[in-house]
């Protein structure tokens, strides 16, 4: 007696698999300043914007007091293929600009740049961290 599994088993249980695999990744998370920016808001302490939005990428002495600055740059598709990359697709960079009076948060600022507007605006990106 042959025991042959049936092609839909077959496909369900790699499908399974591939899904299951899905559940134990571990990887850096990512990071939605579009959508975490509106989580800060004044008067919360240097600590709560930790937790919130992690450790910034920049830290600068302002006028009225420390500036943390967060970034984060998006690739599109064609942006991401190896070698050709570079000359394809776009990419838009996502700033948050956190002012602090003392410990606690004055404003919160959100911008997205295109290419061309981030190339203008000065700003130097933290290094390899793209999401």
């Amino acid at each position: 007696m042959r025991f042959a599994f049936p092609s839909r088993f077959v496909v369900c249980l790699c499908l399974l698999g591939l899904v299951g695999s899905g559940c134990f990744y571990h990887g850096e998370p990512v990071r939605h300043l579009s959508s975490d920016v509106c989580l800060i808001t004044p008067n919360l302490t240097q600590k709560e914007v930790l937790a919130t939005l992690g450790p910034p990428d920049q830290k600068q002495q302002g006028e009225q007091g420390e500036v943390w600055i967060y970034d984060t740059v998006n690739k599109s598709f064609l942006r991401k293929t190896p070698y050709i990359g570079e000359k394809l697709g776009s990419e838009n960079y996502d700033v948050v600009t956190v002012t602090f009076v003392g410990d606690t948060v004055a404003t919160c600022l959100y911008r997205s740049y295109s290419e061309e507007e981030f190339k203008k605006s000065g700003i130097k990106t933290s290094g390899p961290r793209e999401d």
